[in-house]
């Protein structure tokens, strides 16, 4: 059994590589071999996770429709972020309500576009983490050149001064950049697009995992039943080569399977600490989360209470009677 990582289809080197300290490797889902970064790419290629592809598309269909709201954005000088906002509530050209914009666009432009019809949920969020997708992206780019900037300045000014020590604030800045949560942004339309998307997989596992704090505490204030199994608060990072380390992950992943599968047991045994690596500089932070008696489907369908998840939810989870939810945070220095 592998985590997967939820509920993002874009996750930034330092997010892989946190997922990398605590398990052999996780899964990551993508919309269509074509929408896949570059930079995930040299991730997956590290080892750092797997890629999946719930739905089988080869990306055309899903171009066609991003083409559609381009011009939709163009027309309304729209952008990624006011796009999820308005996706929100529906998909430009496939409401009721669009009827008359896409008249006047006919007659304005003399282009034609798809008659209005009852949105295909699966299609919404799709189109919706797509979008997503793009704005993680960009602001992880922009992050990485900020870093950069502010490690450069530090350089310089050690050299100015003649000192070696790090300006504990100016570290500061840089961590906090680092750390920034993606998930703070329209956090249950995310989780609710995603688990669209995981409803379409075959090998859905029981245990997901998250690096955003704003999902966690979105699923535990709509699941309050969820309780702590398991935290770690060093689990050594960059160093996936550590024979010690991957004996702990195997009979981590062994014992987490045991309880997505197993009957709630009312008690939990102690799993012992991941061991200290020679050669790690960095540690994360891994929190771990039962919800009882809920498979994966009813999991996400009851803590959404989304009609186009609860359709779905009765499907067979693949003999999981219970959900395991983690948090995975790089620990602040």
């Amino acid at each position: 059994m592998k985590p997967i990582f939820f509920p993002f289809t874009y996750i930034s080197k330092p997010a892989a590589q946190a997922l990398a300290a605590c398990f052999a490797q996780t899964t990551v889902y993508q919309l269509s071999i074509s929408k896949i970064p570059d930079e995930m790419h040299e991730s997956a290629d590290q080892g750092l996770f797997e890629i999946r592809i719930p739905v089988n598309d080869d990306g055309k269909n899903l171009d066609a429709i991003v083409k559609e709201y381009r011009t939709w954005a163009d027309v309304h000088r729209g952008s990624e972020i006011g796009f999820l906002k308005f996706m929100a509530d529906k998909i430009p050209y496939f409401d009721e309500t669009a009827s008359s914009q896409i008249r006047a666009l006919i007659k304005k432009t003399g282009k034609k576009f798809p008659s209005p019809e009852k949105p295909d949920p699966l299609v919404h969020a799709r189109l919706f983490l797509h979008m997503a997708q793009e704005l993680d992206l960009q602001n992880d780019r922009l992050t990485r050149d900020l870093v950069a900037v502010e490690t450069m300045e530090e350089d310089f000014m050690k050299e100015l001064k003649g000192e070696d020590e790090e300006d504990p604030a100016r570290a500061a800045a840089i961590n906090a950049l680092e750390t920034d949560d993606p998930g703070h942004y329209m956090t249950q339309e995310r989780i609710e697009s995603w688990a669209l998307l995981m409803q379409q997989d075959p090998q859905v596992s029981g245990v997901f995992i998250t690096s955003s704090r704003a999902v966690l505490d979105l699923l535990m204030d709509r699941m309050p039943e969820m309780a702590e199994v398991a935290r770690f608060d060093a689990v050594p990072a960059g160093v996936p080569d550590a024979e010690v380390l991957a004996i702990w992950q195997d009979k981590l992943i062994q014992h987490l399977e045991h309880l997505a599968t197993g009957p709630w047991p009312g008690k939990i045994e102690a799993l012992a600490d991941p061991p200290e690596v020679p050669g790690s500089e960095t540690t994360v932070a891994l929190t771990l989360f039962i919800a009882p008696g809920k498979t994966p489907h009813e999991f996400f369908a009851e803590s959404l209470e989304t009609d186009a998840l609860k359709a779905e939810s009765k499907q067979d989870s693949i003999g999981f009677k219970s959900t395991l939810i983690g948090l995975v945070e790089k620990k602040r220095t």
